[in-house]
């Protein structure tokens, strides 16, 4: 059979990107090994080779991401990445989100970020290259499988590349394909999710992606300290990279908050989802790790279960991974992917970094054996798993064995570190700060265990067979348990700080705890009736949120003297306090304004949705709570539909316009709101429905009814009257230029409070006549115009046909938020708190690295 050989197709950068991958996955391979045995045989040469493997990868990930850029961004749609991810409409900076949209481009993200980590860290630690760089590496190693793309025959297949060519991926289910010209029909690609085109969305994935990479350093740390046996040196550079990791990280968890804001329409910022949850388990264990080092360094406390946070804190960046990439929470949130067949990579991905701090701490020669057996069983397992998952009876049996192993390794490595660090028989006292410190490292663990367990309710019951059904009202349902943790964790922040290390004077503590609490009570009598909050489990959050501002005020101005440079925790912690005092404000006192009395939108929309949704016509003014609203029309800027409604206050010169944006993609309505933002409040429209134009206008019309008329005649209609005004015996239209003698009736219909013009024509030839009809699509008119002979003279004639009106109109909703600024500035105020403690940790480091 005669090859075909396709036209128009340019194979080189797919070519070129496949060779950077696999160099990639080689080099990274490599420098595992070699840092590996750089720290095994203190070999200089191993870790000269090591480095310059290394830089060999970084280039070849950048390569790579450069490439498959420059595919998306040059809309190379012979690639199925380009197509499915892009189309030719889209802005640069939405190509962007197009990169990251897919798995494969996640992937490429997150391998981009750990080797510009990586290449930091070798001129940052240099003491630590080796083992730290060597955990890197086969980090490496294992992402770039993912983009591989290599099918093992009919059995597996090795990564997804983003470098497959659509017509491979195609052929089987469109013959188009298979036509050597086949890239002519394709003009465009399928776009991207319209939910992503949000400039949140261009900066959001690196950042939490880079929060997700940093969190390799502490995990790679505490291995390497197990691995070198260096049990406690490890601790003072970890200490700036796990500020870093946590700050990043929880920069870009806040980032997805603001997405959510501003693009999704569920009226708010967090919504528990499983994948939100997903990335917010790690960084409260990262929060947890920091605090436990700090103490670690204070009072030499806390070792075993600083190192079990550190290397946990990463094992759930892979678990979310897991979570989010293997398609099993498909059915319970609106942001995973679906299943690539990664599901049993993935699963070996976290095999390998789960048994890894095992195998770090049991690596004498008297444990090499069983251990090995345990390790290697455990990995062939895995492999066996991602292969075998579609077998019921296979992967029931294996994965009984493969539970088993794990517990078995959790159990070993937990039995070791505690044979390594003997446990201290010396007590905490009440007045140390370690004591309360720890006290709130264990809320923390609490809060995300219990956020953990729920959201893995579908691995649950895809391990166990349960049926656990997940909460049907995700946020009630979280802020029940949430609301007392954050409670406790907020009067903790506000009064450990007084404690000093080891023990403290008591009375010094209590002035300074019961006059600041005082002040904080008072300030929050005054915000009680500010902001109407009235619960009292809402009214003891209040409190706590204040003191914890207060209390970190005042520690900042009386303790540390107004002295910055040392000020980084309580300015975090007073971020924290007024996010605490934001989220409550605006989520307990958020209200919707649209409320509607008086249309019935039928099964469309739930009793609440009938509720809060107005109908807006256009043209067409509504009162909403203290406005006068308008819809005045739309503004179409490819792919989206912009929506302008005007806002008029009541009694005030306030005037401003929002434009709530959507598009229709697979015949869903998606809508990104608009908000006004004000110091005090925000005013949240988004758009819930419009009209279907296209079902509008193919409505039939009723047969047309005969009027006789004459000049100042009404006729009534069902969608109006219809005034006969005068004749124009001059009429010309524009787009006819024909001499005949042209007659047109000046028609005015009054529907309602609006008023439309019709212009209906006839027209006498030589030999005939004909009529010109006019059509009013708004008011659902259609008119003809004639004249007769009646045998007594001439007579004006008219027929009129009508249809349900076709009227522009949304349904909209709206809702104030009050002081959600709060919670913004406390964020700010977190990541300012944050770069001081990571600019002082950094130079407690350096000093004591040169002395």
């Amino acid at each position: 059979m005669k090859e075909v050989v396709y036209q128009g197709e340019n194979l080189f950068l797919g070519n070129l990107g496949h060779f950077l991958v696999v160099l990639a996955f080689c080099t990274a391979i490599f420098g595992s090994i070699a840092y590996f045995l750089s720290v095994s045989r203190k070999e200089p040469l191993w870790r000269k080779s090591a480095r310059v493997s290394f830089w060999i990868h970084t280039f070849a990930v950048t390569g790579v991401f450069i490439t498959l850029f420059t595919i998306i961004y040059g809309h190379y749609f012979e690639y199925q990445y380009a197509w499915q991810h892009s189309s030719r409409n889209l802005p640069w900076y939405y190509m962007l989100s197009c990169f990251w949209e897919g798995q494969e481009g996640s992937f490429l993200l997150w391998l981009f970020w750990n080797a510009l980590i990586g290449i930091v860290f070798v001129y940052t630690v240099k003491k630590w290259e080796s083992p730290v760089l060597s955990i890197i590496c086969l980090t490496q190693v294992v992402l770039s499988s993912m983009l591989l793309g290599i099918d093992l025959g009919e059995v597996y297949t090795i990564g997804s590349s983003p470098f497959n060519l659509l017509r491979e991926k195609m052929a089987l289910q469109a013959p188009i394909f298979r036509t050597p010209d086949y890239l002519e029909s394709i003009t465009d690609g399928r776009g991207l999710n319209p939910l992503l085109q949000n400039y949140w969305m261009v900066i959001h994935p690196p950042t939490l992606f880079l929060g997700f990479a940093s969190s390799i350093i502490p995990f790679a740390f505490a291995v390497s300290g197990l691995w070198t046996r260096k049990y406690k040196e490890w601790l003072k550079p970890a200490l700036p990279w796990t500020l870093i990791s946590v700050m990043v990280l929880g920069t870009g968890i806040i980032m997805g908050g603001f997405w959510a804001y501003e693009s999704l329409s569920f009226g708010g910022y967090w919504a528990w989802d499983p994948v939100e949850n997903a990335s917010l388990v790690p960084w409260l264990l990262l929060i947890t790790t920091l605090h436990l080092m700090l103490i670690y360094k204070s009072t030499g406390t806390s070792i075993i279960l600083t190192y079990i946070l550190s290397i946990a804190s990463f094992l759930l960046v892979l678990y979310a991974t897991f979570l989010t990439r293997s398609g099993i929470l498909g059915d319970t949130s609106v942001h995973s992917f679906t299943d690539l067949g990664l599901s049993g990579q993935l699963m070996m991905f976290m095999f390998i970094f789960y048994a890894l701090p095992l195998f770090a701490i049991l690596h004498k020669k008297a444990h090499k054996i069983w251990m090995n057996l345990i390790y290697w069983t455990f990995f062939l397992l895995n492999i066996i798993l991602g292969i075998v998952t579609k077998n019921e009876t296979a992967f029931l049996i294996l994965k009984w064995i493969d539970i088993a192993i794990f517990v078995s390794i959790t159990v070993l490595f937990v039995q070791q570190l505690y044979k390594t660090f003997p446990v201290s028989k010396t007590e905490e006292s009440f007045k140390s700060r370690e004591l309360w410190m720890f006290v709130g490292s264990l809320l923390l663990l609490l809060s995300a265990f219990q956020v953990t367990l729920v959201t893995s309710f579908p691995v649950i019951n895809k391990l166990f067979g349960t049926k656990i059904a997940p909460p049907t009202d995700a946020i009630a349902y979280y802020n029940k348990f949430q609301l007392p943790i954050a409670i406790l964790i907020a009067l903790l922040v506000a009064v450990t700080q007084y404690f000093k290390y080891k023990t403290t004077k008591t009375s010094k503590v209590l002035i300074h705890i019961l006059k600041t609490f005082a002040i904080s009570v008072v300030l929050s009598l005054g915000a009680m009736f500010l902001f109407e909050i009235y619960k009292p489990a809402y009214l003891v959050l209040l409190i706590s949120g204040v003191y914890a501002v207060v209390a970190n005020f005042a520690y900042f101005f009386e303790v540390l003297k107004g002295k910055i440079n040392l000020a980084g925790a309580s300015i975090a912690h007073i971020g924290f306090g007024f996010m605490l005092v934001g989220i409550l404000v605006s989520s307990a006192k958020k209200e919707v304004i649209s409320i509607n009395e008086t249309v019935d939108f039928g099964s469309a929309m739930d009793d609440k949705g009938k509720r809060e949704n107005i109908l807006l016509l256009k043209g067409d003014t509504l009162r909403m709570k203290d406005y006068l609203v308008t819809y005045t029309g739309d503004t179409f800027i490819e792919p989206n539909t912009f929506y302008k409604v005007s806002y008029k206050g009541i009694g005030n010169n306030e005037e401003f316009v929002l434009e709530p944006n959507a598009q229709i993609s697979n015949n869903q309505l998606n809508s990104n709101p608009d908000t006004r933002h004000y110091l005090t409040h925000d005013v949240y429209t988004y758009v819930s429905n419009i009209p279907d134009r296209e079902k509008q206008m193919n409505e039939p019309w009723e047969e047309p009814k005969p009027f006789s008329v004459e000049i100042g005649d009404t006729v009534k209609c069902s969608n109006g009257a219809i005034v006969f005004e005068s004749i124009d015996k001059n009429a010309r239209p524009e787009d006819l230029r024909l001499n005949h003698q042209m007659w047109a009736a000046n028609l005015k219909i009054l529907a309602g409070q609006k008023t439309f013009r019709l212009k209906p024509i006839f027209a006498i030839t030589d030999q005939s006549y004909y009529t010109i009809e006019d059509v009013n699509n708004e008011a659902g008119i259609k008119a003809q115009f004639y004249i007769k002979s009646n045998g007594q003279g001439v007579s004006a004639y008219l027929d009129i046909a009508e249809r349900p009106p076709v009227r522009d109109f949304i349904i909209m909703k709206a809702i104030v938020f009050p002081y959600i600024n709060f919670l913004w500035g406390g964020v700010i105020l977190m990541v300012i708190g944050f770069v001081i403690s990571i600019v002082r940790r950094t130079k407690d480091y350096r000093r004591s690295r040169e002395s």
